[in-house]
């Protein structure tokens, strides 16, 4: 995978590279923020020829390379997501 997601934060929306993902998780890239584990991210996934979706997640690993992994929370699926953002 390698794609971009919006994070939704304090009104903003952030691009996020999104590196790999599984059916209930994901990793992306995030080089410049210091995130903190447990934290919730609220991001907006695009989905091929469909509306995209959000999905609230658990940061539950980060690497010194800027990598973060997630949990997405409430037994959301994550299969079928990719393509193009809409900023």
């Amino acid at each position: 995978m390698d794609f971009y997601a919006v994070e939704l934060s304090h009104g903003g929306r952030y691009l996020r590279r999104i590196r790999n993902i599984s059916g209930s998780g994901l990793l992306l890239e995030d080089r410049l923020n210091a995130q903190v584990l447990g934290a919730i991210m609220e991001l907006e996934l695009p989905r091929l020829d469909a509306t995209p979706v959000r999905v609230k997640a658990e940061i539950v690993r980060i690497t010194r390379a800027g990598q973060v992994g997630l949990r997405a929370l409430d037994g959301q699926r994550l299969s079928g997501v990719g393509g193009i953002v809409e900023l």
